[in-house]
């Protein structure tokens, strides 16, 4: 089956696109049409774009840390263009109507790309050419590139772990049903706000532009302490967050499990 430009486009509906990050909507899902267009017709699955956004970003990361124009302004291109493929993945599956049951573990997999390895090459692209520090001190780009890493990917892995309790623990309680995104699509909520600052300053933002903005202008270096003190400030404010949420879940489960038990002796 031949699949057509618009098929391409129709299927992605406005609540969609409205969640996306104001960069994403501007362009990068318009640039993603015409590349779902050349990978569905060529037979390739939604898993597959996100293996090679794998392969892709890490491409890119490197080249990213190597001294020479040309392979940075390539690192930056072909980062940019894993934001694209990111897209092309979700394009795929909802034409194709396919709903895959492990489609989120590539998408997620492929999105901890920019958190690791893009952050440490934003490191050594730091080193390489920053004006802040003297050349003999510049190693420290190296460290603050794998702080913010380390921070932004312990920080999800903190909010995996504890939605994985949290899952488990209503599974015991048995109140699976009563659980809903509602507190995602309420502007007023903090998971809404957190979530919109996430993808509108992070990869899927403003981050992708402003690696163009610092290849032009040497200023890797600002671009590195301005997203490594983000990581590390919302890395604090997740881990605080959900310590104080398990706690409270804790004790409400244990309650309620001792009521549970009462009723079945």
């Amino acid at each position: 089956m031949k699949y057509t430009f618009e098929d391409i486009k129709s299927s992605l509906t406005k609540k969609k696109n409205g969640r996306s990050s104001l960069w994403v909507q501007l362009w990068v899902r318009k640039a993603s049409f015409p590349v779902t267009y050349l990978f569905i017709n060529a037979g390739w699955t939604a898993n597959m774009v996100s293996v090679l956004s794998w392969i892709v970003i890490f491409v890119a990361a490197v080249l990213l840390s190597i001294d020479n124009f040309g392979c940075m302004l390539t690192g930056v291109i072909l980062t940019n263009f894993w934001l694209v493929l990111d897209c092309v993945d979700g394009n795929i599956a909802r034409v194709k109507k396919v709903k895959t049951f492990m489609g989120d573990f590539y998408d997620a997999v492929a999105g901890y790309g920019p958190f690791s390895f893009t952050t440490v090459g934003l490191g050594v692209a730091a080193y390489h050419t920053s004006f802040l520090m003297p050349e003999q001190y510049r190693h420290i780009f190296i460290l603050i590139g794998a702080v913010g890493a380390v921070a932004n990917v312990y920080m999800r892995l903190v909010h995996q772990k504890y939605l994985n309790c949290y899952f488990a623990g209503k599974k015991i309680l048995g109140e699976l049903d009563e659980i809903t995104l509602q507190d995602t699509e309420d502007k007023r909520s903090f998971a809404y706000i957190r979530e919109q600052i996430d993808k509108n300053f992070g990869v899927a933002g403003l981050f992708m532009p402003w690696l163009f903005v610092a290849l032009f202008t040497n200023t890797f270096d600002i671009m590195l302490l301005c997203y490594t003190a983000y990581y590390v400030l919302s890395y604090l404010v997740i881990c605080v967050l959900y310590c104080k949420k398990a706690t409270a879940f804790e004790k409400d489960a244990q309650q309620k499990m001792k009521v549970k038990n009462s009723e079945e002796a």
